[in-house]
């Protein structure tokens, strides 16, 4: 990390304070004890701290700990009066301040905490005196500053205070927590920004699905076929080698029957969820027969994987789910590797109406893979998405074809692949206002994103469907079994924080912004790492 210039000497000389805070030996030798007293959180230390604070009225730091021992034991009254005597007797005690300073934080009164730590922030202009600070003070009063900042939502001075406690003290208890309010605030801002963004972002609204009253599954020439509706992604490998070895003509037929019965039969399977009834080894049969014709290189059933992929939110929703941002472009690399008429096939598709975003996500990830993965394919791509972009640009927002974050996602694909050839025309679109700046950034920033090298490979794994699902049931949340459920871990933190000024719902849907604060939806960004 960088050195950060702040205007004053620090010390970890444990006897700096002890003068000002008139310790003497014996006393120093007790402190320990008095501290650990405090924080066991009994009623019984209150006599035992009062008896020292009798004994030696000079220091402010027995004052301090007989406040934090009536914060353990919930007697917030004599809590704050505690404080106000620490200021009263030691108007001079940093700790003091810092004390009231948080319980303005805890009553949520964050217009008085710079009346108490002074409106620069700065513990150099509240003792322009000292030359010299303890680490420990000042980590503390960054720690108070930061909740400050996050609580009045500046984040930018928060993060500057944080950069200075990381590199003073990275393991202190303090640094921890302000990065946890951090964390929190950003969350907030993200949620805020993403709020204020669907008020003008486009979105394409997809169709109703259509509905029937079908029940019966349908006739398969191969009857291996039925697997597929009872074997979730845990499906041995033996039976796909299975599956994959019978023969390539009526497999196909019956693959593509399989996404047809998803359509007829929506109504009965989404009762079912309804209903109580979902079980994720009988709800993945989409997904396998897409996956199964993508190692078949079945050219001639795009058109019956693009129309499945066409359906309403609702049908992606209950058989695609969240692979939907994540794996069904790999299939459709694999065929269009081979096939250049699928490129075509799927660029018709990016210009249909009614169809949902992230579905047609899908196919922008396809086409940048195949750029990467293939160089000498790159201009290719780049014409690809310069029709693409260029459709977007004659159709009219009531055509129900322009959707602000797809446009957003494209151009992050065209920056992986290095488009810069793009750039005019990527420009007409901000200037057509239909981009989600909170998913690319500004124009500014995607200009700089194109120059900015490259920190990691964009280029993505190519695997079979074995080794997929496999990386899949062992990696992805709800299929690793031994996976720490992470919302649950930050909720849990924030319970133990003695400091929760932001309030935050930490069951992350996947279509809110992600916690990490990146401003993309949480299905799109960190959901499956």
């Amino acid at each position: 990390m960088k050195h950060i210039e702040i205007g004053y000497n620090i010390t970890n000389d444990p006897n700096f304070l002890d003068k000002q805070n008139a310790i003497t030996p014996e006393l120093a030798r007790k402190l320990v004890q008095f501290h650990k007293l405090a924080l066991e959180g009994k009623k019984s230390g209150v006599r035992k701290l009062l008896d020292a604070i009798e004994k030696y009225p000079k220091n402010p730091q027995l004052k301090n700990y007989l406040s934090v021992l009536y914060a353990q034991i919930g007697d917030t009254k004599k809590m704050s009066d505690t404080n106000k005597w620490i200021i009263s007797e030691h108007p001079d005690y940093l700790f003091g301040k810092l004390n009231l300073a948080n319980a303005h934080y805890l009553n949520q009164d964050f217009e008085k905490m710079p009346e108490v730590l002074g409106e620069a922030m700065d513990i150099k202009a509240m003792y322009p005196e000292r030359d010299t600070f303890h680490v420990n003070e000042v980590v503390s009063f960054l720690k108070c500053a930061v909740l400050y900042y996050t609580a009045i939502d500046d984040i930018e001075q928060a993060e500057i205070r944080y950069e200075i406690m990381q590199e003073l003290a990275p393991d202190s208890t303090d640094t921890k927590m302000a990065l946890n309010q951090l964390f929190a605030a950003r969350m907030k801002a993200s949620q805020k920004r993403f709020e204020e963004e669907q008020k003008s972002n486009i979105t394409v609204k997809t169709k109703q699905q259509e509905i029937n009253t079908i029940t019966k599954s349908p006739n398969f020439i191969n009857q291996e076929i039925e697997w597929l509706y009872s074997n979730g992604l845990y499906i041995e490998e033996e039976k796909l080698n299975k599956i994959l070895s019978l023969p390539e003509d009526s497999l196909i037929q019956d693959l593509e029957l399989v996404l047809h019965d998803s359509i007829n039969r929506f109504n009965h399977f989404n009762k079912l969820v309804e209903e109580g009834q979902w079980n994720e080894e009988k709800m993945n049969f989409v997904v396998h027969a897409i996956y199964l014709l993508g190692e078949l290189k079945a050219s001639k059933s795009v058109d019956t994987m693009l129309y499945a992929l066409s359906q309403s939110n609702e049908y992606l929703e209950l058989y695609i789910g969240d692979f939907i941002t994540a794996m069904i472009w790999e299939p459709l690399y694999k065929i269009a590797i081979t096939n250049v008429e699928v490129l075509e096939a799927c660029k018709q598709f990016m210009f249909k109406p009614g169809v949902d975003a992230f579905a047609r996500t899908n196919i922008s990830d396809m086409i940048s893979q195949l750029a990467l993965h293939h160089p000498e394919r790159r201009d290719e791509a780049l014409d690809w998405y310069a029709d693409v972009i260029q459709f977007y640009l004659n159709s009219d927002i009531e055509d129900n074809i322009i959707d602000s974050e797809l446009t957003a996602l494209i151009i992050c694909d065209i920056i992986d692949i290095k488009g810069i050839e793009l750039l005019p025309i990527i420009e007409k679109l901000f200037d057509k206002k239909v981009v989600s700046i909170d998913i690319c950034g500004d124009w500014q920033e995607v200009k700089k994103d194109f120059k900015k090298p490259r920190n990691f490979d964009k280029k993505r794994d190519i695997l079979s469907i074995a080794e997929r699902y496999e990386q899949v049931v062992t990696t992805w949340a709800g299929y690793k079994e031994d996976q720490e459920d992470y919302s649950q871990l930050y909720h849990d933190h924030f319970l133990n924080s003695t400091a929760i000024p932001i309030k935050a719902d930490f069951k992350v849907g996947r279509n809110d912004p992600c916690p990490c604060g990146s401003g993309k939806k949480h299905k799109k960004c960190c959901l499956n790492n």
